[in-house]
């Protein structure tokens, strides 16, 4: 069962030169309790669609879809007021860079202390009824659940003084303090050591386990999420170019970008040649506003023809879902 389902979402930004499309019928089906992985080089838009999925979005955005669906609840319907429910409730979101959404006049406690429920003298937390006298206990739990120790120490600071790493965990906590059903995790480990992306990783597949949360992990990283991810989703420029399960994506790929993203994959077994080249896809992805006709990767595809100067349309094979003019079917 499908818990978030989006289809055909354009988003059209109006700019001073007009307006310029950045997605263009993009289409997600998250099913209820999976790790859904939408990967996509930097500029390829998901950072846009998650805003979208949230209401978030600029007053000069211009969002429509055929359909966007958080189980019964239809988000295109939604007043501002009512998406701000449904907002922490319902949908929380783990940003990148987290230092930059965090109060930086405010402590750690006094942050995570706001994003409790009020209003009842019993609340929920992590599927349990909990009296709301006992919020101390109530961050210490979260910030033990999210792999933070030394939680005395950490409520008393300022987001300054801890590590990012820290502050990434600071900001899980609050994300999941409501129990929400679906987790947006956007590129939650950029610019992290190795041994931190690791623990966040971790830290959502736990998530995910233990207590069903559904997350849509966003991602330019196809290596770093691939073994995480139940299901996979690959963007570009604004277009969904393949989707499908995890077997059907990483043992089948069937389109040019996405296996061009699965050479990427460094393979230790493999014996590499002392400074050996690695493989990228030749060219660089567009700006917004200088899209090529047709199929958006056309000027960087090895299999690029004539046809692709018209936009392909999706094709669903047996739920492995592909948008090219020349799949690779020899290979299904």
């Amino acid at each position: 069962m499908a818990l978030l389902d989006v289809r055909n979402l354009s988003i059209d930004i109006l700019t001073a030169q007009g307006k310029i499309r950045v997605i263009d019928k993009a289409t997600l089906n998250i099913v209820d309790g999976s790790i859904h992985g939408l990967v996509g080089e930097s500029g390829s838009g998901k950072s846009l669609i998650a805003k979208a999925i949230l209401g978030v979005h600029n007053e000069n955005w211009i969002v429509t879809a055929d359909r966007m669906f958080l189980g019964n609840i239809d988000l295109l319907k939604l007043s501002s007021k009512e998406r701000r429910k449904v907002m922490g409730k319902e949908i929380a979101i783990i940003f990148q860079n987290p230092r930059s959404y965090l109060d930086p006049s405010k402590k750690i406690f006094d942050q995570m202390r706001e994003v409790l429920p009020e209003g009842k003298s019993k609340i929920h937390f992590l599927n349990k009824i909990v009296s709301k006298s006992t919020h101390k206990q109530i961050i210490k739990e979260l910030l033990h659940k999210v792999g933070v120790q030394n939680d005395q120490e950490v409520v008393r600071n300022y987001p300054h003084e801890l590590s990012e790493g820290i502050c990434q965990k600071v900001m899980i906590a609050m994300a999941i303090a409501n129990n929400p059903r679906l987790l947006i995790a956007d590129e939650p480990t950029t610019s992290m050591e190795a041994v931190t992306q690791a623990q966040i990783f971790r830290l959502l597949y736990k998530l995910n386990q233990l207590h069903n949360t559904t997350i849509l992990l966003l991602s330019n990283n196809f290596g770093s999420i691939s073994n995480l991810s139940d299901y996979i989703s690959l963007i570009y420029c604004g277009q969904t170019v393949e989707s499908g399960s995890y077997k059907q994506v990483l043992n089948s790929p069937m389109h040019p970008y996405t296996q061009a993203m699965i050479k990427t994959i460094l393979n230790y077994d493999e014996n590499l040649d002392h400074k050996s080249q690695l493989y990228t896809l030749p060219g660089s992805i567009p700006p917004a506003n200088q899209l090529p006709i047709g199929c958006r990767l056309g000027p960087r595809c090895p299999k690029a023809q004539r046809t692709c100067v018209t936009n392909p349309t999706a094709v669903n094979y047996k739920g492995h879902v592909i948008r090219c003019h020349f799949p690779t079917l020899d290979e299904k």
